[in-house]
């Protein structure tokens, strides 16, 4: 994908994001509060080697539980990780 394939297909996502976010806070028991609801950004500083370890991580921790069924006490949850490099810091002079 060019560059500007990427902005267009990010731009989808997050109106597919907008939409479903709504879709929820529209319902008359939505209680973002109790349903743990969050949204963060933050940033990491990591090496190559340092990154590859996080995202296994977290594929062995979600993974599994993307096997999950419906079931009694069970809700869908949806989560939207969306990871890119920040800017590059000026170099220092």
């Amino acid at each position: 994908m060019t560059p500007h394939d990427h902005r267009q297909g990010f731009a989808a996502a997050m109106a597919v994001l907008i939409a479903e976010f709504n879709a929820y806070l529209d319902q008359a028991d939505a209680d973002p509060v109790a349903d743990a609801v969050g949204y963060r950004q933050a940033t990491l500083w990591l090496s190559p080697e340092e990154l590859d370890t996080m995202l296994t991580g977290f594929r062995d921790l979600v993974a599994p539980l993307a096997e999950n069924h419906p079931g009694p006490g069970r809700r869908p949850y949806l989560i939207s990780p969306i990871l890119f490099p920040g800017e590059k810091p000026a170099s220092p002079s």
